[in-house]
C-alpha cells in the first residue's frame, strides 16, 4: 500500500480503492512563526538535544505501526485516538540554551531527529507530525493501516 502526503494541498492520498483521500496539514509550532515561547524547549529523539520543531521531512517513509490511545495513557488532546508511527527522521541544527533553559540560538551543530507521526491533535500546529483533519479521518485510517500491518503488507509513506 502507498500513501502519499501532499502538504501543499493538504491531503493524504492512499492507493486502495474506495479509499478517498484524508485531509491533513504540517503546520509547526516554532519561535519563528510566533506560535511557540522561548521557554518551550523541544528535544530532539534520540539524542536529547534542544532543536527548533521542523515540518515531517519530505520523502519516502515507512509506516511502521498503529498504536490506539486512551485518555488514562496520554494526553488525548494532543494525539488523538491513534498515533499512526513511521520510520521517518532529519538532522535538525541543535539550539544553544540561555541560563535560564529557554532557546537562545541556532547553534551551527545538528543532530538526528526522528518519532515523525501522523495523528490527529486538538491543536492546529505539531511538532512536526502529519495532522489529520479529524477524530474520525485519524480512526478511520488507522484501522486501514492496522488491517495492511496485520497481514504483513507494506506500506509506504511519501511526504512532499
Amino acid at each position: 500500500m502507498k500513501l502519499i502526503a501532499d502538504r501543499k494541498i493538504g491531503k493524504l492520498i492512499v492507493d486502495v480503492a474506495n479509499t478517498g483521500a484524508f485531509n491533513i496539514s504540517n503546520d509547526v509550532r516554532t519561535i519563528q512563526n510566533g506560535t511557540r515561547k522561548s521557554h518551550e524547549v523541544v528535544r530532539s529523539i534520540p539524542d536529547n538535544c534542544p532543536y527548533m520543531p521542523a515540518r515531517f521531512p519530505a520523502g519516502l517513509w515507512n509506516i511502521t505501526g498503529v498504536e490506539w490511545q486512551s485518555e488514562k495513557k496520554f494526553d488525548y488532546r494532543t494525539y488523538g485516538p491513534v498515533k499512526i508511527r513511521t520510520d521517518a527522521w532529519q538532522y535538525v541544527k541543535i539550539w544553544e540554551l540561555d541560563k535560564d533553559g529557554d532557546y537562545l540560538r541556532e547553534t551551527e551543530q545538528s543532530t538526528k531527529d526522528n518519532g515523525y507521526l501522523l495523528h490527529y491533535s486538538e491543536s492546529k500546529a505539531t511538532l512536526g507530525c502529519i495532522r489529520i483533519g479529524t477524530e474520525a479521518e485519524a480512526v478511520n485510517l488507522g484501522t486501514l493501516l492496522e488491517t495492511a500491518l496485520k497481514n504483513k503488507e507494506p506500506i509506504t509513506l511519501e511526504v512532499i
